[in-house]
């Protein structure tokens, strides 16, 4: 076969185009540290790198999460132990009242127990990065503060008991905050069980005693009707001592749906159980009710209430200062309540440190995974700049080669025709 000038020229030329373009990749490489500057040059490695740099922005994202969490938990945690320090010289300041050398004294101390009740109410608006740590998802206002009358603490928003929760994976929500309902509310809760064998449209009903906010007593009565297997409509009515309702209107009825198997509380209103908030501003009532451990189950119905406290810090020790300003020292009741009070605290000090411990258990999960995918980026993109120098000198002394051997082969000009 005859190899005419025309194929000699053509493979020149590829040849020439193929070791330049090599020669300018391995530059690129060196110059910029990446292997793979365009999809084309490795579609499986650049599939790869898509795919890990998209991992890595979403855990980016949640260890950004993380740090907001823990800012935000810790600002909680030390506002709740600016409370209890505030607590602990209350109840020193309340042991003191007691002392005989103190029983004419005891305005003063009033005055004393005023000051302690007007720093945790500052406290309890404590704020971190523009949101009040305990005030649940309501952050319009401070949660808390003196009615026009100054004769009792409420709670200035809608409800503070809401849940904040970060995302820290792609399937797992943190929370992230201690609700002021947690920390300073009153919480009824309903224990027991209703007999799973009640009849339909039957009601069975259990009542307790709640308080209002300068200690007045109200009765809280529950009923439960029930509409079908397992479900039950419940409903609740505040009753003063008169027995008439304090509410204009009764409160909507909430469907309660019971697991059949296991006779736990399933659903209420086609939600997770959760608290309700009741407050009726008026009366200077507002705690929350709990009927998240109520069962259903065969046997006789048996309903009972289990409180936290009484009335809340802040208008227990408004009737504590009263008494003092009274002349009387404080009822052992009021000062076992502000006792009780800082014991809770203790546990929900205890609660945030938890909560702080898992976000950074996360966080150093996250980091650990960040530093993977890095390593597995970098491997896939980066470059061995030693091997790539190499390559480059061998390249460069190929090129001179193709130059050169198209010298040697195409030795005639047009001066060998004239």
């Amino acid at each position: 076969m005859r190899i005419s000038d025309i194929i000699l020229s053509s493979d020149y030329v590829n040849n020439l185009n193929t070791a330049k373009s090599k020669v300018n990749s391995l530059q690129n490489e060196i110059a910029t540290g990446k292997k793979i500057m365009q999809p084309s040059d490795d579609p499986g490695g650049t599939s790869n790198i898509i795919q890990w740099n998209f991992q890595l922005n979403q855990m980016n994202t949640y260890s950004s999460n993380i740090d907001g969490g823990s800012s935000f938990i810790q600002d909680t945690t030390s506002a709740m132990q600016n409370v209890q320090s505030q607590v602990t010289d209350i109840l020193t300041t309340l042991n003191s009242a007691n002392n005989i050398d103190n029983m004419t004294n005891l305005s003063n101390i009033g005055d004393q127990v005023n000051q302690y009740l007007q720093t945790l109410i500052s406290l309890a608006n404590t704020e971190s990065d523009g949101k009040y740590v305990f005030g649940g998802t309501d952050f319009s206002a401070p949660p808390y503060a003196m009615n026009s009358s100054n004769t009792a603490v409420q709670v200035q928003v809608g409800d503070v008991s809401g849940i904040q929760k970060i995302t820290t994976s792609q399937n797992t929500q943190q929370q992230i905050n201690l609700s002021g309902t947690d920390v300073f509310g009153t919480i009824v809760q309903q224990l027991g069980n209703i007999d799973s064998g009640t009849a339909l449209n039957a009601t069975v009903s259990s009542q307790t005693n709640i308080y209002d906010a300068q200690g007045n007593q109200y009765t809280f009565k529950v009923n439960y009707k029930k509409t079908a297997a397992d479900t039950y409509s419940m409903t609740y009515d505040i009753l003063d001592s008169g027995n008439t309702s304090v509410f204009s209107s009764p409160p909507a009825a909430q469907a309660m749906v019971f697991n059949s198997s296991t006779g736990v509380l399933q659903t209420v209103n086609g939600q997770p159980p959760e608290p309700i908030h009741i407050k009726v501003a008026s009366k200077n009532i507002d705690f929350s009710f709990d009927p998240t451990t109520l069962s259903e189950k065969s046997g006789a119905t048996s309903l009972n209430y289990s409180a936290n406290q009484k009335t809340d810090i802040f208008n227990t020790l408004i009737a504590v200062v009263n008494q003092l300003k009274a002349g009387k020292t404080p009822d052992a009741s009021l000062v076992q309540s502000v006792s009780s009070f800082n014991d809770r605290l203790n546990n929900n000090i205890s609660k945030a440190g938890n909560i702080a411990n898992q976000l950074t258990n996360t966080k150093n999960l996250l980091s650990s995974q960040q530093t993977q995918l890095n390593t597995m980026i970098s491997n896939e993109q980066g470059v061995d700049v030693a091997q790539s120098i190499m390559d480059l000198q061998n390249q460069e002394t190929l090129l001179q080669m193709i130059y050169k051997m198209a010298g040697m082969v195409s030795t005639q000009s047009l001066l060998n025709y004239l």
